[in-house]
């Protein structure tokens, strides 16, 4: 079980225990699309963890309001979007955050869509798995594993300028990938 889930799960102490296994159900089950949905909406890892930590706290304590459990996603993504509107409140002067309509209109077409996401996470993996290993793994280091350019650029005894051109051009061949992908 990974550990937010643990520390969720403590959480709940002497309260509904099945209550608690159905929401740690459903929120495992969708875990990795609202993760996904959250780096739609924020442009750095560490913002990500944080919103999510907050929505998962959120979407407990207000679990008893939840009128469907098929609706669970939908939910989450509502959420996450007040999660992440409230976060860049408290983040306005960093001056990587979106407008706030901006946000507001991705965050809506993503959460009327949420069959879209899952296609679009099951086209990145495949497209992922037809890079070169090498690529790969710059592709995963940067973005899973939150590794700054400039720690890979030292690992791989290259320039920081290099390792952007790099990600650039992996990043614009995975969009094109992606697009065909979801065309068919």
């Amino acid at each position: 079980m990974p550990s937010k889930s643990r520390k969720l799960a403590e959480t709940v102490g002497d309260e509904n225990q099945d209550d608690a296994s159905r929401f740690l159900q459903l929120f495992m089950e969708h875990e990795r699309q609202l993760r996904f949905y959250l780096h739609q909406l924020l442009p750095d890892r560490d913002d990500v963890d944080e919103v999510m930590q907050n929505t998962s706290i959120v979407l407990w304590t207000k679990f008893a309001e939840l009128e469907e459990e098929a609706g669970f996603i939908k939910w989450a993504y509502v959420v996450a979007r007040y999660e992440v509107l409230m976060y860049r409140r408290q983040k306005a002067r960093d001056r990587l955050i979106l407008n706030p309509d901006l946000l507001t209109t991705i965050a809506l077409e993503i959460s009327e869509t949420p069959e879209l996401v899952q296609d679009y996470q099951h086209a990145l993996r495949g497209c992922l798995d037809k890079l070169v290993e090498q690529d790969r793994r710059l592709i995963l280091q940067t973005y899973s594993h939150g590794l700054k350019v400039a720690q890979l650029a030292e690992e791989l005894r290259r320039s920081v300028q290099s390792i952007y051109r790099k990600l650039s051009g992996l990043r614009q061949q995975l969009a094109r990938c992606v697009r065909l992908s979801a065309e068919h």
